[in-house]
């Protein structure tokens, strides 16, 4: 099932609800409107946006090791990565591109879901409005896409991020007239309701359109990537497999894709995720899209800033360090050098920074790693 539209308007240009429709074998069941569905981490982008709230940055670090969060419902909540690996510090830009699951539920533990509940209510998921039942029943799986949405709610939603914070209402009908070419109804000029800043749409689509932020995962030449353009995507999976998104767009269009079964039953384990599922369709329909419609996020607000940061930590430069540059909005750019170097590991074989608590996570063992402290060189 897919669904386009235009993000300025409301209008939908592409809708197919179904395999057949008219095939009863199919049930006559329209997948883009009527199927509630975990949306899985194409949620993490609404997320992030309402961490941007906060305060927080695309160059906050997140640590990315084993974490139990403890009474979740009924036992331990200790999320994995889809690769089943942990990276240490990770920049949110990095976390959200390569999707990595762990980060993702530390920051939801620190904003809080009512807030990113109330954050994809006012984009336009109407399943998750926060009413105390909602969040009883989500917990910290929210930020992983544990709740249900239909694809052209999330539709809806991607919309506003396409359209710098303004959210319009889908329209599918433009116009009615009658056996005689009267008209009886026509679509009227469409409201818009800013529900998030531009400068956050700016920052959530930036990243989203960074091949280099999620390279880890995807590598270079996924499906993600449409040569010659600039298209912001993410991708979703289920852990069993029965849904598979990708939703991606450009100012000035917006596509949606899911992969599954109607009738709700688990899709191959081996061959079926966001990646290889709704991806290759996603592409192949958005290069035709591109034929007609313009690429490219928004233009960058005025109160977003580009600066130079350490490469590993975040904050400003430190000599012999890394640098690359990020956006920040007015207000947010780091003042000193990372906390982090006050006390941190440095792995011999790479020379990666990583805390205590990674060193013994798993993936690497206490005589990875050198101690070095804030004056010592890097």
């Amino acid at each position: 099932a897919l669904v386009a539209t235009d993000p300025t308007n409301g209008e939908i240009i592409t809708y197919v609800g179904s395999y057949d429709y008219n095939d009863d074998s199919f049930g006559k069941f329209d997948v883009v409107s009527q199927a509630n569905r975990q949306p899985g981490s194409t949620l993490k982008p609404i997320e992030y946006a309402a961490a941007f709230e906060k305060g927080y940055t695309p160059a906050t670090i997140m640590m990315d090791v084993k974490t139990t969060f403890a009474n979740q419902g009924d036992e331990d909540y200790v999320p994995v990565n889809y690769d089943g690996k942990y990276r240490g510090p990770v920049p949110v830009r990095f976390a959200l591109g390569n999707s990595l699951n762990v980060p993702a539920v530390k920051m939801l533990a620190m904003i809080g879901i009512h807030d990113f509940m109330e954050r994809a209510y006012t984009m336009g998921l109407d399943s998750m409005e926060p009413t105390q039942e909602n969040m009883n029943k989500l917990g910290l799986s929210a930020s992983l896409g544990g709740g249900e949405t239909t694809l052209l709610h999330l539709a809806q939603a991607y919309g506003v991020f396409a359209n710098g914070g303004k959210k319009v209402d889908l329209e599918g009908v433009l116009e009615i007239k009658d056996f005689k070419g009267k008209q009886i109804f026509k679509k009227g000029k469409p409201k818009e309701k800013e529900v998030l800043s531009s400068e956050i749409s700016f920052l959530i689509s930036h990243i989203l359109s960074d091949n280099n932020a999620r390279v880890d995962t995807f590598g270079p030449s996924s499906y993600l990537v449409v040569p010659g353009k600039t298209v912001a995507v993410k991708t979703g999976t289920t852990n069993d497999k029965r849904d598979n998104w990708a939703v991606g767009y450009t100012k000035n269009i917006v596509l949606g894709v899911w992969v599954g079964n109607n009738d709700n039953s688990a899709m191959n384990q081996k061959i079926s995720s966001g990646a290889t599922g709704a991806s290759p369709i996603w592409h192949d329909v958005m290069v035709e899209l591109l034929k007609k419609y313009k690429d490219g996020i928004i233009d960058k607000p005025e109160k977003v800033k580009a600066v130079e940061i350490d490469s590993y930590l975040g904050g400003l430069p430190k000599d012999g360090s890394p640098k690359r540059s990020e956006y920040f909005i007015e207000g947010t750019e780091p003042t000193e050098v990372s906390p982090y170097y006050k006390k941190l590991k440095l792995s011999k074989s790479n020379g990666k920074l990583a805390n205590d608590v990674e060193a013994k996570s798993g993936n690497y063992e206490e005589k990875d790693f050198i101690v070095i402290t804030e004056n010592d060189p890097i």
